[in-house]
């Protein structure tokens, strides 16, 4: 999808960035766009959205950069499958370094199955997406950004 106002996602901040293995694209695109709608433009990263901007060296840096210090909150769209991409796990090196540092609020976990995810335990608390709608967590994620 092409955003109505183009912006430099290299200073840009955005209220939530998403984190998920491709097989999930569908569903993760359709609560992208659904919190479109609640949020507006150019307020959740969603890599589809700027692809022009991310085909670049050093895409490694700005993912970082983006998910560590300029989005208020990731959402980690988790499956079996995340753990074995090698983009997700560079993502999810900023979701590690928020339970370090103890910014738990900072993150927030969707299921997308319940299968095993290296550093995700039994204790964590997520929302259900075989069970929501993609509607229910864009409100869900909408929710999590107010008390942030």
């Amino acid at each position: 999808m092409v955003c109505s106002k183009i912006i430099d996602i290299e200073h840009h901040n955005f209220d939530v960035a998403v984190t998920f293995a491709g097989e999930s694209r569908d569903f993760v695109e359709q609560v992208v766009r659904e919190l479109e709608k609640i949020l507006g433009t150019n307020r959740v990263f969603y890599d589809n959205d700027y692809e022009s901007q991310l085909a670049r060296p050093g895409l490694d840096f700005l993912l970082q950069d983006i998910y560590k210090n300029r989005s208020k909150l990731i959402v980690v769209f988790l499956s079996g499958k995340y753990q074995e991409k090698k983009w997700c796990g560079l993502e999810f090196k900023a979701v590690r370094d928020f339970i370090m540092s103890k910014e738990l609020k900072r993150i927030m976990y969707v299921r997308m199955d319940l299968e095993h995810v290296d550093g995700v335990f039994n204790t964590d608390g997520y929302i259900d997406a075989t069970k929501k709608t993609p509607q229910a967590i864009a409100g869900f994620i909408n929710q999590r950004l107010t008390i942030l």
